[in-house]
């Protein structure tokens, strides 16, 4: 029987990051979407063309999300997602594996794979340890609210405003956000 636990512990902090990334393969820009992203590498979903063997050129935007432990309800409401400062982080990477690709055809169809940074600046890496930081951070303080939920008559409202800040849907039924976030929180290193 294959076991598919690990007994290791990742090298670099990850943290969720969904959003659109660009890439250069053979002269044509391709986009994709990613699902989290480290000091390392990052995982990305819905890709279409890419290459086994090949470094490729990255660009994505990070968003620059600030401590969100450090505002009270009513700034945190007042906060706006689309003034939120980005930054641009370029890199050159390549394919690490594939997941759920056993033979040639699963391939074609499944579009999950993971890369690792073969060439990026130290500042470029600077602004990726930052997003991560600061992601894990908030993500930390909204499993607090959420544990703390009755402590504070604010906490609902902090809840459902953080988890729409950190790209959750704010409508969720609370022991389900709680779900989410658990999860969220031991992939940031374990899984």
């Amino acid at each position: 029987m294959k076991s598919n636990s690990r007994t290791y512990q990742r090298k670099y902090l990850r943290a969720p990051f969904k959003n659109c990334v660009l890439y250069v393969s053979d002269d044509f820009v391709f986009k994709a979407y990613a699902l989290n992203i480290s000091e390392g590498g990052m995982l990305l979903d819905q890709v279409g063309h890419f290459p086994d063997n090949s470094v490729l050129t990255f660009m994505v935007n990070l968003p620059q999300f600030p401590q969100f432990k450090n505002f009270n309800l009513e700034r945190m409401q007042t906060y706006s997602l689309e003034s939120m400062a980005f930054k641009t982080v370029r890199f050159e990477a390549r394919l690490v594996r594939k997941i759920g690709v056993d033979t040639k055809v699963d391939g074609v169809f499944t579009s999950r794979i993971g890369l690792q940074f073969e060439e990026i600046s130290p500042f470029d890496q600077a602004k990726i340890s930052n997003y991560v930081d600061n992601f894990s951070s908030n993500l930390i303080y909204l499993q607090v609210l959420i544990d703390s939920i009755n402590s504070d008559k604010n906490n609902v409202a902090k809840i459902r405003t953080l988890s729409k800040m950190l790209g959750y849907a704010s409508d969720l039924k609370i022991s389900y956000l709680r779900k989410i976030v658990e999860h969220d929180y031991k992939s940031l290193q374990w899984l």
